[in-house]
């Protein structure tokens, strides 16, 4: 029987004591069995009561390290140096971090709700769709985007697709990385490297040239 049954069932013996005192003397025996049943049932109740304590402590417990963790994952979050996004399957963005603010030129309200595609230069519309669609967490790719009052940005980007089954949807990580100034930098190293290129092959014709133009007066001579 069940602690509810029980205190129930004492409650109803109580009524019936109640009754009988109204017109009859109440037996003995059956006031010490109504007050053993209700001593073992407040026994019960102590035991419950103790024992929902220690859950609600547990449970408490649980709850003050679920909320540090989501605090320590948060604050990693928005201090990480690379553009972080969180999005839905079809790219709205439901959470953006401080680097992709300033990345994007953008409140981090402002970009809470937009979709990304829009954010992208519109040559990069096709792979980005498609990679959209079959995120692939460990290769990197390339797109450029178009901050607002800014210019094109080179960008690197990772996803990561994740089950979310409590909405029977997808959600999307997204790690963004300004590689612009890794990019102006190759630039101007394969312009040294052209430059040079001509200078060795100019300084090349040039001996050429010479070797020839001795040559020819040698053979003057």
């Amino acid at each position: 029987m069940g602690i509810s049954h029980q205190i129930e069932a004492v409650y109803q013996r109580a009524l019936q004591l109640r009754e009988q005192a109204t017109t009859n003397p109440v037996e003995p025996e059956l006031l010490e069995q109504a007050l053993k049943e209700l001593y073992f049932v407040l026994e019960e109740l102590q035991a419950v009561d103790v024992e929902l304590h220690q859950q609600n402590q547990a449970l408490t417990d649980t709850r003050a390290q679920i909320d540090l963790e989501r605090q320590r994952y948060r604050t990693l979050f928005e201090l990480a140096p690379d553009a972080y996004l969180v999005t839905d399957e079809k790219g709205k963005i439901y959470q953006a971090n401080r680097a992709a603010e300033a990345l994007f030129s953008l409140p981090q309200e402002g970009l809470v709700g937009k979709p990304l595609l829009p954010l992208i230069e519109l040559g990069d519309w096709p792979g980005f769709q498609q990679r959209l669609a079959n995120p692939t967490p460990t290769e990197p790719w390339e797109v450029k985007l178009i901050p607002r009052q800014s210019e094109s940005v080179a960008v690197a980007i990772t996803t990561n697709r994740l089950k979310d089954r409590r909405k029977g949807a997808d959600t999307i990580l997204w790690s963004l990385r300004d590689i612009s100034d890794q990019r102006l930098m190759e630039q101007r190293l394969k312009a040294a490297y052209d430059d040079l290129e001509d200078k060795v092959r100019l300084t090349t014709e040039n001996a050429r040239l010479r070797q020839e133009l001795s040559e020819c007066r040698q053979g003057k001579l």
